[in-house]
């Protein structure tokens, strides 16, 4: 949910965020399987729900068939070598988004319907709470609102190496009374990623780290 799409979307801030049973229902093609990847979740500060599924059809056939749900007020737009459909909804409380990946003659399709809000969310409430290194961007900030632990995905990036971040999360989490768990092999400063679980009674926080061409990643999910 990123890209064009989001930033069209954001463009269509004019309505409070509905209820979690209020969403608009999504059609979608016959004979697809598809299933729900979150039932509601809050990412990068907006209210959405996401699912998936596969279609025994070719993506413009899949293409043709949302046109001619949508019509001319859907947007076609190509995304990282996929093709991203956008459409508002009349009441203009939600944009819903269709990713769409062609293989052969099948294509799997990725939902996302965004509530959408007053006011765009703040880039400060990005990743707030969670410790970061000087220089750290938050890229993705996901709350599983339909888990029981309310998990939460960070997905970061920065230009430290991944024994950097380990030894930083290792200081940090030691000093919140949590107790490591180191994943696989040690890490050591030639290593491309590091990973570590930390717990501290029913609290339970892993981070990884990794090498990239565009900096070092790191993905942190706390329950």
């Amino acid at each position: 949910m990123r890209g064009s799409a989001m930033a069209f979307a954001l463009g269509l801030l004019v309505a409070a965020p509905a209820p979690a049973e209020d969403w608009p229902d999504v059609p979608v093609p016959e004979g697809a399987r598809g299933e729900i990847v979150s039932s509601h979740m809050i990412y990068n500060g907006l209210h959405m729900r996401a699912s998936r599924f596969t279609a025994p059809m070719p993506l413009d056939q899949v293409k043709a068939f949302y046109r001619d749900q949508w019509g001319r007020a859907m947007a076609d737009t190509p995304h990282r070598g996929k093709t991203l459909l956008g459409h508002a909804t009349r009441d203009a409380r939600h944009y819903i988004t269709v990713e769409l990946t062609g293989e052969g003659n099948a294509t799997r399709a990725q939902i996302g319907v965004m509530a959408l809000p007053k006011r765009a969310p703040e880039a400060a409430a990005l990743g707030a709470g969670f410790a970061r290194m000087p220089g750290t961007t938050v890229a993705e900030d996901i709350v599983y609102l339909d888990t029981p632990a309310r998990v939460r995905t960070l997905s970061m990036v920065n230009r430290y190496s991944p024994l950097q971040n380990s030894n930083f999360y290792q200081r940090s989490l030691l000093s919140k009374g949590y107790q490591a768990s180191p994943v696989g092999a040690p890490c050591k400063a030639a290593s491309n990623s590091c990973s570590s679980r930390y717990s501290k009674g029913d609290q339970r926080i892993s981070v990884s780290s990794s090498k990239t061409p565009v900096g070092t990643t790191i993905i942190a999910v706390i329950e």
